[in-house]
């Protein structure tokens, strides 16, 4: 089991390699693949690569959104920035006026309460006096 030094190497020519004769055989076509010169070469490929993923032919349907903040500014940080201060801007204004109004619901509310109770004792006063 020990190593008594280096082995001698051997040299390869030409002739030491066998070559066959016969084409290698072409693996069973698969169904993707049965129909020659209908697909592409790209497509084959594509399809070998995706297989057995499920959501390859359903695509994700992006928002109007999206698209526009992928593809409106090209690039331009800046812009792509300031878009997004802008809409930021916006959303503040928008949460700050909801604010405002359920901040007036609910006064509106209590008070609606607080005039129900004054009606409800009148009603028993006078339901009394009868």
């Amino acid at each position: 089991m020990g190593n008594n030094g280096p082995r001698p190497t051997q040299e390869l020519t030409i002739d030491d390699i066998k070559i066959d004769d016969e084409a290698p055989s072409k693996p069973a076509a698969s169904p993707s693949t049965s129909i020659p010169n209908k697909k592409s070469k790209t497509e084959v490929e594509r399809e070998k690569l995706f297989e057995g993923s499920s959501d390859v032919l359903t695509p994700r349907k992006k928002s109007t959104q999206e698209i526009l903040t992928k593809y409106k500014f090209k690039g331009d940080a800046a812009a792509a920035a300031a878009h997004a201060k802008d809409k930021l801007v916006q959303r503040q204004e928008k949460l700050a006026r909801i604010t405002e109004q359920s901040a007036e619901l609910e006064s509106e509310a209590e008070n609606f309460a607080s005039l129900a109770q004054q009606i409800s004792k009148n009603m028993e006063k006078k339901w009394w006096k009868r």
